[in-house]
């Protein structure tokens, strides 16, 4: 593989592009593990215009997708935004507002990276209830940071560095995230050592994360890199990306599905046997990197007063929910001879390693169908080009949450989506 290719697979263009390919083959009849019936997008594209009007009433008052939404918290007592409630205290300490963006980018890096999926059987107690799945594991997260869990420094628990990380065990992130015998979370270990090799990462990338004076590397301190811009108010949507692919290059594991000359270079991206074989067949997805990015998106505006451009370019997330939500309401179909190769060792519902190639035709056309159906919800709303990160916005207000709630209706309490995905906790 030449280093054009591997940049292109890197790239937020490529996501999109071999996405888009496998869909083009789905039009014609050939996908090798689904049937496509394009006949129903518009049935998800109302479904998720009726959850728009539901909760929010007009697609300009939806919240940006990410991992803000995780910590606002429905209470007897109304909605509590627990990262609004962390920046009023740390301004009314005189923090400055520049440095409480750090510290909310500190803990969303850490909190996004640790977010792959927990499993069916693991969930969170908190002094705000019961918590399971993508909120109970960013409200774990929460309380460790609180706790200085991820700081080396004694006089700021409030940060996430380096120092910290490269130390942390095993045992201190089951505490924190209260695994036992009964409550076991897939592949805790696998994210202990994703988080170490977050602090190694940043240590070899002092460009993006350092910012010298003695202080131990931290996320926040990307913020610091990007300002210092021609334009200091308005940030490239690459410009994040390039911190993201480039500077957390060496945290995807060994086991990561490109590896060149025994070294992983390339995170979630893997052979699609729909496009054939070769360089060509290759499909990125980087699914986490792209949520946290999504996620990054909302500090960066919203905390630090920064513009970002190009957001156009970042693609909907290849995960279970949005995934599920197409098959559950009958856009793609599983084969059969799959769906009873994937229950052999499964209960419910068929379950298939992250690299299988049933895995990845999905993630390629959940990729290619979110597009399709953002495009119908700006018909179907009249927006037009109006409202600002439509894609954004329909992920949060429609196609995640409609694939939680159809989930929970065919599946019950668990919520478990129509096809599982064997995790170790470090799937990007």
């Amino acid at each position: 593989m030449s280093n054009h290719d591997i940049k292109y697979l890197k790239s937020l263009q490529a996501v999109r592009e071999r996405s888009q390919e496998v869909y083009e083959l789905a039009q014609q009849g050939k996908l090798q593990h689904f049937a496509f019936d394009a006949a129903k997008l518009a049935g998800v594209a109302d479904h998720v215009v009726g959850l728009v009007k539901r909760d929010y009433g007009s697609i300009d008052q939806v919240p940006m997708h990410g991992r803000w939404r995780s910590y606002q918290i429905q209470t007897p007592d109304g909605t509590r935004d627990l990262i609004a409630e962390h920046v009023a205290k740390w301004r009314a300490a005189d923090v400055s507002q520049w440095e409480c963006a750090r510290r909310t980018i500190d803990l969303f890096m850490v909190s996004v990276l640790i977010d792959a999926g927990a499993g069916s059987q693991w969930h969170y107690v908190d002094v705000l209830g019961r918590f399971a799945r993508t909120e109970g594991l960013g409200l774990a997260a929460l309380r460790m940071f609180e706790r200085g869990v991820f700081s080396s420094s004694p006089d700021n628990p409030f940060q996430v560095d380096a120092a910290a990380l490269e130390q942390l065990a095993d045992g201190a992130l089951a505490e924190g995230f209260q695994v036992t015998a009964d409550n076991p979370l897939l592949g805790c270990e696998n994210r202990a050592e994703l988080l170490r090799a977050l602090g190694r990462a940043m240590q070899l990338a002092p460009k993006y994360f350092g910012q010298g004076d003695g202080q131990p590397a931290r996320p926040g301190f990307l913020l610091d890199y990007l300002s210092c811009a021609e334009e200091p108010r308005a940030v490239a949507v690459d410009d994040i990306w390039e911190v993201i692919i480039d500077g957390l290059a060496p945290v995807w594991p060994a086991r990561s599905a490109t590896v060149l000359d025994g070294v992983p270079v390339l995170g979630d991206v893997w052979q699609c046997d729909t496009l054939g074989t070769g360089p060509r067949s290759l499909v990125p997805f980087h699914k986490l990197s792209q949520w946290l990015t999504w996620s990054l998106l909302e500090v960066i505006t919203r905390l630090a007063g920064l513009t970002v451009t190009g957001t156009e370019q970042l693609t909907g997330l290849p995960e279970y929910r949005n995934g599920g939500l197409f098959v559950d309401l009958g856009v793609l179909t599983l084969n059969e001879s799959d769906r009873r190769r994937g229950l052999q060792d499964a209960g419910g519902v068929p379950c298939f390693d992250a690299g299988d190639p049933v895995v990845v035709e999905w993630r390629a056309m959940t990729v290619a169908l979110l597009d399709r159906v953002a495009e119908l919800v700006r018909q179907k709303c009249a927006c037009g080009n109006r409202v600002e990160m439509l894609l954004s916005r329909v992920l949060e207000a429609g196609t995640w949450k409609a694939g939680r709630e159809v989930a929970a209706r065919l599946r019950g309490p668990s919520k478990s989506p129509p096809i599982d995905i064997v995790s170790d906790g470090t799937l990007f």
